[in-house]
C-alpha cells in the first residue's frame, strides 16, 4: 500500500470499527446499509474501507478460517481491543504492513486462546488440577492437560502460576511453553512473559524452575528471587527478580528509582495504542506506587512530579517531551 493512501487518524478508527463489526456478525442488513452511506459520504472513507478490506484480505491468508472465527468468537472487550489495534495499523506508515501477515497469525492466535485478556484487564483462573493461572494484561495462554503433563501454551503477554501438587499418579510435570522453549516447575509461583517475540522472560518467586530452549540441548535449573531471559537457543545471565513483579496481580506497578522510559514502557502495556518517550526524558527517576485501572490519571502524576509534557496526538498516540520553559 502507498503510503499517500493510508487513513488519518479519526477515520481509520472508524474504518476499524466497520471491519471488526462486519467480521464479529454484527450487522444485520440495516447495518450493512449504514456501512454503504459511511463509505460513500466521503472518498478518504472509501479509502479507508478498501485498506480495511485489505487488512481481510490477509485474515484470510491466515491457516483456514482463523480470522473470521477469531473475531465472531471473541468477547466485546476483545473486538475493541482488535478496532483499536487495526485503527493503529491502518494508520501507520506503509512498512509497518511489511509486517502483518507474522504479526496477523499470531494475533490470530491469542484471540481465540483458551483464557485471554484485553488491554487494561487481568483474571485469575483455577485450572483442574488446583493450580493458579493469572493472566496480566493483553495476555493469551491455552490450557492443555491430559494424562502425560500439565501443559499451558502462553501465546501472548504475561502469566503468573501458582502449582498445585497434582492428584494423579505419578504426579504429571507442569510446564509453561513458549516460542522459545519449556519451563518446568519444580513446585513453584513463577512468572512467564513473551517479549515482543524476540524472548521469553522468567522469574521466579518461589522454589525453582527448569528452563529448556527449545533448539538448545542444556537445562537451566532458575531458583527463587532469580530471573532471565532465554531465546529459542540459550538462556541468557541469571539476574536478580524485579521488585515488586507480580504487584499487577493486585493492580499496582510498582517504580523504585526506574528510569522513566523503562516505566513508560511497562505502563504502554496496560493502556491501548503508542505511548513514548522523547530521549531527553528518558533516564529521569520514578519511585511509587501507581494503581493501574486509571493509566491516564498516572500520566498526570508524573506530568505534575517531573519536568515532562504529556502530548496526545489522539486517544491512541500520546508522547511525553520535556516540559516547556514559562
Amino acid at each position: 500500500m502507498n503510503a499517500d493512501m493510508l487513513p488519518a487518524n479519526d477515520v481509520a478508527d472508524q474504518a476499524a470499527g466497520w471491519l471488526v463489526r462486519l467480521h464479529a456478525g454484527e450487522l444485520d442488513d440495516a447495518g450493512r446499509q449504514a456501512l454503504a452511506a459511511w463509505r460513500a459520504q466521503h472518498p478518504d472513507h472509501e479509502r479507508a474501507w478498501q485498506a480495511a478490506e485489505t487488512l481481510a484480505g490477509t485474515l484470510g491468508a491466515i491457516p483456514a478460517g482463523i480470522g473470521t472465527q477469531a473475531l465472531r468468537r471473541s468477547r466485546q472487550a476483545q473486538r475493541r481491543r482488535a478496532a483499536k489495534t487495526i485503527a493503529l495499523l491502518l494508520a501507520a506508515p506503509a512498512a509497518g504492513w511489511l509486517g502483518w501477515r507474522q504479526w496477523g497469525a499470531e494475533f490470530a492466535a491469542e484471540l481465540v486462546a483458551d483464557h485471554r485478556t484485553a488491554t487494561g484487564q487481568r483474571s485469575e483462573i483455577q485450572l483442574a488440577d488446583g493450580s493458579l493461572l493469572h493472566l496480566n494484561t493483553a495476555s493469551a495462554a491455552d490450557v492443555r492437560f491430559d494424562a502425560a503433563q500439565r501443559r499451558i501454551v502462553l501465546q501472548a503477554g504475561e502469566i503468573l502460576i501458582h502449582t498445585a501438587p497434582d492428584s494423579i499418579r505419578p504426579p504429571r510435570p507442569f510446564v509453561v511453553q513458549t516460542e522459545h522453549g519449556t519451563i518446568r516447575a519444580l513446585g513453584t509461583r513463577f512468572i512467564v512473559q513473551r517479549e515482543s517475540g524476540r524472548q521469553t522472560r522468567v522469574s521466579v518467586l518461589e522454589h525453582a524452575v527448569e528452563i529448556r530452549p527449545a533448539l538448545g540441548n542444556a537445562a537451566r535449573r532458575l531458583d527463587a528471587g532469580q530471573s532471565v531471559r532465554f531465546s529459542a537457543h540459550a538462556v541468557g545471565p541469571i539476574q536478580p527478580a524485579p521488585a515488586g513483579g507480580d504487584a499487577w496481580r493486585q493492580g499496582n506497578l510498582i517504580a523504585d528509582k526506574q528510569r522513566l522510559e523503562d516505566f513508560l514502557a511497562e505502563l504502554s502495556r496496560h493502556r491501548p495504542g503508542i505511548l513514548r518517550c522523547a530521549p531527553e526524558v528518558a533516564d529521569l527517576r520514578i519511585s511509587g506506587v501507581f494503581q493501574l485501572d486509571d493509566t491516564d490519571r498516572i500520566l498526570a502524576i508524573l506530568q505534575e512530579d517531573l519536568p515532562i509534557s504529556v502530548r496526545r496526538r489522539t486517544r491512541y498516540w500520546v508522547n511525553v517531551h520535556p516540559r516547556e520553559a514559562g
